[in-house]
């Protein structure tokens, strides 16, 4: 971070899935809304999003949020699994049909994940 600016770190970027490089323009373009900066500052945990084949681990952190892959063995706070197209429905602002109809999965603490959710919306 620096001073009130909250900057969104990727591990090994040149080897990113194309989910993790989605996240990180989500929470870029959310960290520029007023107070998602306080927000994301006061989070702490590592939520695991699977979409297919594809794993992201978004890991807020007292530095900030960072983008990386996952570490075997590891646990998080929450995580978050489907298939694209219902997590995409998700981001852009519908959480309960992809939840209730099982396209999305989630795990762990609930009330983190919706903490997490500004973060990654599409506005």
């Amino acid at each position: 971070m620096n001073g009130n600016t909250v900057q969104v770190c990727m591990e090994a970027p040149e080897r990113m899935n194309l989910m993790g490089l989605m996240m990180k323009g989500l929470l870029e373009a959310a960290l520029a809304r007023p107070g998602m900066g306080e927000r994301a500052s006061g989070l702490r945990g590592a939520v695991r999003v699977q979409a297919g084949a594809m794993v992201v681990v978004l890991d807020f952190t007292q530095a900030g949020p960072r983008i990386r892959g996952p570490a075997e063995g590891e646990r998080y706070r929450a995580r978050v699994s489907g298939a694209m197209t219902p997590l995409l429905r998700v981001v852009t602002g519908h959480l309960l049909g992809p939840v209730l109809s099982g396209g999305v999965r989630i795990g762990g603490n609930p009330f983190f994940l919706l903490s997490v959710l500004p973060l990654i919306r599409a506005e």
